[in-house]
């Protein structure tokens, strides 16, 4: 006795829309990554920017000085959380958004190469996060220290996000088959 069979057909419109997803993804990663790579260029950041940055948990009963604040910036580029933050973002980043366009085109290649950037970008800023946290733990106390820890789980949890809508097209079946190279090929 056979069972029921089901026709699988190729769905081409769901891989497109997923790399307009990641096209989208990766240049927002993308620009927070080129602003980390230039924050970490910079040897002294400007006092009103410092101050802008210290004034919320100052007002919350925080006790944030500016001196603080650029020791924390100080130890966050010698420990290379800036350069770290920044070049895997942009790097994993520029590949998820070339791996968009081989998916946008149907070519098996384009959600490997996505899911490869995205995994690049994943492990770097989370890794870089906790170099962030670590320095501000040594320079700080109070909100801006939980702030760096918010921001490692945010920026872990979104390059993480574009993995998995990366790899989306890899584990969906008739997805799959839209990116399988044809016979007539």
């Amino acid at each position: 006795m056979v069972g029921p069979t089901i026709d699988l057909r190729p769905d081409t419109s769901g891989p497109r829309n997923v790399a307009v997803i990641l096209v989208l993804g990766a240049v927002l990663l993308g620009l927070t990554g080129v602003d980390a790579l230039r924050q970490g260029m910079v040897e002294d950041l400007p006092l009103e920017q410092v101050e802008t940055t210290i004034k919320t948990p100052n007002l919350s009963g925080d006790e944030v000085t500016v001196e603080q604040y650029e020791a924390f910036h100080d130890l966050a580029r010698d420990n290379g959380a800036y350069a770290l933050r920044g070049w895997s973002l942009t790097v994993g980043m520029s590949l998820v958004l070339i791996g968009a366009v081989g998916l946008f085109r149907l070519r098996l290649w384009g959600p490997r190469l996505a899911s490869a950037g995205a995994l690049v970008s994943t492990v770097g800023a989370t890794v870089a996060g906790f170099r962030f946290h670590d320095a501000a733990k040594a320079t700080m106390e109070g909100l801006l220290v939980d702030t760096q820890w918010h921001v490692t789980l945010a920026c872990g949890v979104s390059s993480g996000l574009c993995l998995a809508v990366a790899a989306l097209p890899l584990l969906n079946v008739r997805a799959r088959l839209a990116l399988e190279p044809s016979e007539e090929e």
